[in-house]
């Protein structure tokens, strides 16, 4: 009888860290999209940024 309760108690122990590690990976994955979130604002930012400086490029040499 114990031998039975012993490799149940180490089977749900098992589960336990295998869901773990699922919620650790999956935890991974969104942080991993936050930061590619904020990659592709911080490079809009620098496309917009980077045609008004050829705008006021353009316009100081009288270009239109």
């Amino acid at each position: 009888m114990s031998d039975w309760f012993s490799t149940a108690v180490e089977m749900q122990r098992e589960i336990l860290r295998a869901q773990k590690a699922q919620i650790d990976a999956a935890q991974k994955m969104l942080d991993a999209g936050k930061q590619m979130s904020a990659l592709q604002q911080a490079g809009q930012k620098a496309a917009v940024a980077n045609l008004a400086a050829w705008k006021q490029w353009a316009r100081l040499w009288g270009w239109k």
